[in-house]
């Protein structure tokens, strides 16, 4: 009996230990987030640390390929999920003429979609990648939790895009720019699909 109740207490110690180590993996990853808007601050685009860290805070992202490959649906297929890319992008484009003809709040409902292929990127870009289509370096390119790349900035612009329109007063100088550094991104995932032959 005395065996079986160490061995329990052991197991608890286990778990506890485990999930201590998954939270500070976590925090770790979101700090390195702050750290990426950071630098993006410094590079011309009007987004503060707290607003970067309110933005992760509701929706955290640990871009890496193990989560990517965990959360990708089975029933998309690879080309599949590639020309959702380039429906993604063609739905940019559209954004960009609310912001030429000032309609932001019709801007702000044409993104809050769910059905908009900009708004299930994440899932697309996890099927892409998990295939074996993609050369390692293209995945790292696109983005690891690790090394930011591309595929990470088109999630931080968009999201950066949706949180200032959520803003009493948006700063609508800050949500074009941040559209226009998401198409940008979007073009370099979508190119570097390309050369692996999508």
């Amino acid at each position: 009996q005395s065996f079986t109740i160490n061995l329990q207490e052991m197991m608890n110690t286990r778990l506890k230990l485990s999930s201590l180590w998954l939270s500070l993996w976590i925090l770790i990853a979101q700090q390195q987030q702050v750290q990426s808007f950071s630098a993006i601050n410094q590079d011309g685009v009007i987004i503060n640390r707290q607003t970067a860290l309110k933005y992760i805070v509701a929706s955290p992202i640990i871009w890496s390929q193990a989560s990517q490959i965990a959360q990708a649906k089975v029933s998309i297929k690879p080309d599949a999920a590639f020309q959702s890319l380039i429906a993604a992008r063609q739905e940019l484009n559209t954004a960009s003429k609310y912001l030429s003809t000032k309609d932001y709040e019709g801007l702000k409902d044409y993104l809050s979609d769910p059905s908009l292929n900009i708004n299930n990127y994440e899932e697309n870009a996890g099927v892409l990648l998990a295939s074996k289509q993609l050369d390692a370096e293209s995945k790292k390119e696109i983005g690891t939790i690790r090394r930011y790349g591309v595929g990470a900035d088109v999630i931080i612009m968009f999201g950066s895009v949706k949180s200032e329109l959520e803003e009493e007063e948006a700063n609508f100088v800050s949500v074009s720019k941040s559209l226009k550094r998401c198409m940008d991104a979007l073009d370099e995932v979508i190119a570097i699909c390309k050369s692996n032959g999508f």
